[in-house]
């Protein structure tokens, strides 16, 4: 029997797992409780954050044999069908493969079938937005009047790409990126489940680089677990998964904070030796930096950086030090010298460059003082 991924085996069955969807669940169980769902719907957002399955779980609800209801049961002949992707009153479409006129003209013509009876026609279209000009044309009749108890449920990445004339045919959905804490507790449910061992910094690590994706983040966890068992250290996970480990970032950091070009450039040269990307190192760099501007400023930053508890402290000792202004001044040289970075022949030359004028840039203090002696020569 093949290895089913975690992203597929701990996908959510109802209304009640959508992490972090709240607001667009909420919305579609009050539709399904009034009998008001619309006849056309647009589930738009980035990758990985539940389009399709909101998508699944509104058909089962409508078709379940308990049904409508908000809380189909998951084992009536329909709701295993439509969980198979068997089912002959439900119909998804990948767009990006089926872009042309014709493609729709055989929705047209399917969706002129009489659903089961009390059930319903539903047409999932995923990336909507890959259809052509005159297949969205074509497709505009039939969403303006379908025929009795049909559904369209339309889900796409980019929806500047369609149509307004589309647009204004269905109710729009939006969906949001996952918070860290929010892909934490996932990964930490799906760890207990799984029986998985991990510590927070791992979890905390995958979340980071998830951006948003709650399937990102479970695709990252499975490559771990494929790779080193279900037992995972920190160390072995930063090198599966070709991270860059923060001890090398406050490595290079510090000596700037220092005022010791020498040393940072030393360190960035280690750095660069393990083969990271110079570009990659920068925005990392980057990020570090507006890590330590907020740990600087903000009371309670726990909500604001993605970090342990002992992590965070660690950092707002190294920022107490140094001045906001300091902080901030750094972070826009270095941003203003990676957008510099696409146009040098050798980028880590350039990088090094960068973090020299860093390490070298006044105090805005210094700054500050010379400002007033200037106003007092006047």
């Amino acid at each position: 029997m093949s290895y089913e991924v975690l992203a597929r085996r701990f996908r959510p069955k109802t209304f009640d797992e959508i992490e972090g969807q709240r607001h667009v669940v909420t919305a579609l169980r009050n539709a399904i409780r009034l009998g008001r769902v619309p006849h056309a719907l647009l589930l738009a957002g980035p990758r990985g954050v539940a389009k399709t399955t909101i998508a699944r779980i509104l058909a089962r609800a409508l078709n379940c044999d308990e049904g409508p209801t908000e809380k189909p049961c998951g084992s009536c002949s329909p709701c295993l069908e439509i969980a198979a992707g068997t089912s002959l009153d439900v119909q998804e479409i990948d767009a990006a493969s089926n872009t042309g006129v014709d493609n729709v003209r055989e929705i047209r013509e399917s969706v002129r079938y009489a659903a089961a009876p009390g059930k319903h026609r539903i047409f999932i279209i995923d990336e909507v937005h890959m259809l052509s000009t005159a297949a969205f044309n074509a497709l505009l009749k039939t969403l303006e009047e379908p025929p009795p108890r049909s559904l369209f449920i339309l889900a796409t990445t980019d929806p500047q790409k369609i149509p307004i004339t589309v647009l204004s045919r269905v109710q729009r959905f939006d969906l949001r990126r996952l918070g860290n804490a929010e892909l934490l507790a996932l990964l930490g449910k799906i760890c207990s489940a799984d029986g998985i061992l991990a510590p927070e910094a791992v979890l905390r690590t995958i979340a980071r680089e998830a951006e948003g994706s709650g399937r990102d983040a479970l695709t990252l966890l499975d490559r771990l677990t494929s790779a080193l068992g279900k037992t995972i250290a920190e160390k072995d996970a930063i090198e599966i998964l070709d991270l860059i480990d923060r001890k090398l970032l406050v490595g290079v950091l510090d000596p700037v904070l220092a005022r010791d070009p020498g040393a940072a450039l030393v360190a960035l040269r280690r750095v660069l030796e393990q083969g990271i990307d110079p570009a990659r190192l920068a925005g990392e760099l980057l990020a570090e930096l507006r890590d330590l501007v907020v740990a600087r400023v903000v009371e309670d930053p726990t909500g604001m950086i993605d970090a342990a508890p002992e992590a965070l402290a660690e950092l707002r000792e190294r920022a107490r030090p140094h001045d906001p202004e300091t902080l901030q001044r750094l972070f826009r040289v270095l941003l203003s010298r990676i957008g510099e970075l696409p146009f040098a022949t050798r980028q880590e030359h350039a990088l090094e460059m960068a973090v020299l004028r860093l390490a070298t840039l006044p105090e805005a203090e210094t700054l500050a003082a010379l400002s007033q002696k200037l106003d007092a020569l006047d």
